[in-house]
């Protein structure tokens, strides 16, 4: 399942965060990536795994971001169809 966000919707955001936060805490995430792009152009980035995850944490991480990155381009080419 993937979700995108309307970053007009404050509530909405704030809900979503929400739930994240209560999934953390219910230990039904073991890694996480955010990259958030500031009004000036920059990026900041946020990540972290589990220690369980171990040693390749952060081959993980990278397969995530590219597993967002496929999905973003199928929604984006389904919109033009």
């Amino acid at each position: 399942m993937s979700r995108v966000f309307v970053l007009d919707d404050a509530v909405g955001i704030t809900a979503a965060l929400e739930e994240l936060c209560a999934e953390i805490d219910a230990g039904r995430v073991r890694a996480l990536v955010l990259v958030v792009a500031g009004q000036d152009g920059g990026l900041e980035p946020w990540w972290g795994a589990e220690r369980s995850v171990g040693a390749h944490a952060g081959t993980i991480l990278r397969g995530m971001v590219a597993y967002v990155g496929a999905l973003m381009d199928r929604e984006a080419l389904k919109a033009t169809e």
